[in-house]
Formats: C-alpha cells, sequence, structure tokens
C-alpha cells in the first residue's frame, strides 16, 4: 500500500484526512473491509480524528464502485468544519454522469470521478 500520498487538515486541525491511492482493497464505501487485496492501485482515505492529545482512525474510505487502477485519493479536500470530504480518483473509468449514473460502465476509461462524503 502506498500511505500518505496527500492529506486535508481541518480548519481547527481536529479532523485529518490521509489518502492512500496505491491501497488495494476491493471494499466499497465508508469503513469497507481492508482485508480484501484483489483491487491493487484502488485507493483508500484514512480519516483520524483528535481524541486528547493524539489523533485517533475514524473512518475507512473506498469508492462506491471500487476497481484496479482508479487510484482513489489521487486528490483529497476536507471542509474548514470536516464534515464533508472530496476524494478524487483520477483513474476511475465509468462512464456514469451526475450523480446516481451507472458506476458499473467502465467504458470511459482514466475519465475520473470526484466522491464526496
Amino acid at each position: 500500500m502506498f500511505g500518505g500520498f496527500g492529506l486535508a487538515l481541518t480548519q481547527d486541525g481536529t479532523a485529518l484526512a490521509i489518502a492512500a491511492r496505491g491501497d488495494s482493497s476491493s471494499g466499497t464505501g465508508v469503513d469497507a473491509d481492508t482485508t480484501q487485496g484483489a483491487a491493487p492501485g484502488s485507493g483508500a482515505v484514512h480519516v483520524y480524528r483528535l481524541a486528547g492529545a493524539q489523533f485517533a482512525h475514524a473512518k475507512y474510505l473506498k469508492a462506491s464502485n471500487t476497481g484496479s487502477g482508479d487510484l482513489f485519493g489521487e486528490a483529497i479536500d476536507i471542509t474548514a468544519d470536516g464534515r464533508t470530504i472530496a476524494v478524487g480518483a483520477r483513474g476511475e473509468s465509468s462512464a456514469a454522469t451526475g450523480i446516481g449514473g451507472d458506476q458499473a460502465d467502465n467504458s470511459a476509461v482514466n475519465r475520473g470521478a470526484v466522491y464526496l462524503y
């Protein structure tokens, strides 16, 4: 796994998101299974929250349509209050457009996508 490619910190420093674009888990969504290594280069994002004087792991994020080579985490940002995280996946090949499109149609090679959490 290639960790720490990018990171985003909230304005007040209480939440941190770290991209691991080389993550190979084939899990999908929030707190997906991290042990399924069937999707090399699919990517992931780890979210940490400040707990006392240290950061504690809070969430593990994967795309809703995880695929090999998607590079989920190529770009990452977090809102000032930490309530929304935007994650770019440069290698995503879905032809889906807008919200709720057909993510299973991978005919648009490396078109890219952005996911909001």
